[in-house]
């Protein structure tokens, strides 16, 4: 299979984010995953598989995170053969509700994060195999002079 490139890296994590941003149905999620190897690890924990990103996505993110909004600030990648490791910092700005707490919460992080990318053997497509969270970085904001 052909190397990854720039382009087919930032078309896959724009995806990523936009179907985090809006909601997306699960299904819709996975197609950006590889479908024997994905692993993510996340602060909450380690998931894998197509079951363990359904848990991820349904349970822990969109039932709690709200009026989001992912920016792409850094991406640099290094190729390994038929994968990459894709090096991410994006910002995310959200709002999240604890039950039963009374109000929301907002959210302004910078997620520094770490991909593996690889080919789908069945479509040639980009697809998530490793996707880890290094660190989230709070955005100094009004209430954090």
């Amino acid at each position: 299979m052909d190397p990854l490139t720039e382009e087919e890296i930032r078309h896959l994590a724009n995806n990523w984010y936009r179907s985090l941003d809006e909601h997306a149905p699960v299904d819709a999620v996975l197609t950006l995953l590889a479908e024997d190897s994905f692993e993510i690890q996340i602060p909450e924990g380690t998931f894998r598989g197509y079951d363990g990103c359904r848990h991820v996505y349904e349970e822990l993110w969109i039932r709690r995170f709200f009026d989001e909004v992912h920016t792409l600030k850094q991406l640099s990648f290094t190729p390994a053969g038929d994968k990459a490791e894709v090096k991410v910092v994006v910002n995310w700005q959200a709002r999240s509700w604890d039950p039963p707490q009374p109000k929301s919460t907002s959210i302004d992080d910078d997620a520094c994060q770490t991909w593996v990318v690889q080919r789908a053997p069945n479509s040639g497509q980009p697809v998530i195999s490793t996707y880890v969270v290094d660190a989230v970085k709070p955005m100094p904001g009004p209430d954090t002079v």
